[in-house]
């Protein structure tokens, strides 16, 4: 029965938060530094942006702007097919649509054949034109952050950004994709919780019965950028399971360091197999292990949103990833648990 079945698993989960020091010794020691390949790799189209978010640290963020041209996005994406990474975001920090190149970029990914392509957007640059050719592109999942608690919450909070237009954007994806008798892209609503207020239950009912998932989340703290200490003792997953490149080809610990502050190699020079199981990347994964983390992580809490029933991927994968010099043979295809666009971190 579905409720037995919660009920187990929250049991789980709570057991393993209980034993997080016992379980980063254990992995520690049975050599999960090193990791199977990535499930998710994240492709930052461009870190520009057109609207200026209350909750948002664009102003803290220093490292350059622009958009990742197609020379690197292609070699970055050869690279990916070639290990069969399942799933790719083209977002990271940024208003991905602001790319002009974007829907090229969409069908370049599918044509390499890479499984689930998906992106997170704030919807306000999401015409019908533009909505028609990502779903001809093959986009197969699109996040539109939005306020549920109305229009001025909405315009309060995401400046620079009309409610009515973003409205009427998704209204309008929706409309191309019956037109076309597609299932695809994956429509996802998400927006932060916030006073879980009348307007906000209107929103999620309505949207329910249109949207394919309305989620739901709290406000996170980007990596300290709230608070300089978040409580978290058992590891987090990204730096297993995710791979996050800028758009000038660094490669960053996470999405969640939005100004690249911990930078782990460069696709402009390497490849992604060299840098995953690369020494940067191998102390990350033991700092994380030993004592939470490089200190940038020691003030996130993105960790506390997870279910720490990740660590199974890991305990039923081989502990490592095939050397860079060995990246001839065939690797090993991750477990999935989830889709590109179910996973909403940023």
């Amino acid at each position: 029965m579905l409720w037995v079945r919660k009920k187990v698993r929250r049991t789980a989960e709570v057991l393993l938060l209980r034993r997080a020091k016992l379980v980063r010794r254990l992995l520690a020691r049975t050599g999960r530094d090193r990791a199977p390949l990535p499930e998710i790799i994240q492709v930052e189209a461009t870190n520009l942006c057109n609207a200026r978010c209350v909750f948002c640290p664009r102003d803290l963020m220093q490292r350059k702007q622009g958009v990742m041209d197609m020379g690197l996005y292609r070699k970055v994406l050869d690279d990916t097919a070639a290990l069969r990474i399942p799933s790719m975001r083209l977002h990271n920090y940024g208003e991905s649509l602001i790319d002009r190149q974007l829907v090229e970029k969409i069908r370049y990914a599918k044509s390499a054949g890479i499984r689930e392509v998906g992106l997170i957007s704030n919807g306000s640059l999401l015409t019908e034109e533009l909505a028609r050719a990502m779903v001809d592109a093959g986009l197969d999942a699109i996040n539109i952050s939005v306020d549920a608690a109305g229009k001025e919450t909405f315009e309060r909070t995401r400046v620079g950004l009309k409610y009515d237009r973003v409205m009427e954007n998704i209204e309008g994806l929706v409309r191309v994709r019956r037109e076309r008798g597609a299932r695809r892209p994956k429509l996802i609503l998400s927006f932060v919780r916030q006073d879980d207020s009348a307007d906000e239950r209107a929103f999620i009912e309505k949207w329910s019965r249109v949207a394919d998932k309305v989620h739901v989340t709290d406000l996170h703290n980007w990596a300290g950028t709230l608070h300089t200490r978040a409580d978290v003792r058992f590891p987090c997953y990204r730096p297993w399971l995710t791979f996050t490149v800028l758009w000038d080809g660094r490669v960053s610990l996470c999405c969640a360091d939005f100004d690249g502050k911990v930078i782990l190699g460069d696709l402009r020079t390497q490849t992604i197999a060299e840098v995953w199981n690369g020494e940067r990347f191998l102390a990350a994964r033991r700092a994380h292990l030993d004592h939470g983390g490089p200190e940038i992580c020691h003030a996130c809490d993105l960790p506390k949103k997870d279910s720490p029933l990740w660590i199974k991927k890991l305990v039923r994968s081989v502990p490592a990833l095939p050397r860079s010099e060995d990246t001839d043979r065939e690797p090993p295809r991750p477990a999935q648990d989830r889709t590109a666009s179910d996973a909403s971190d940023s």
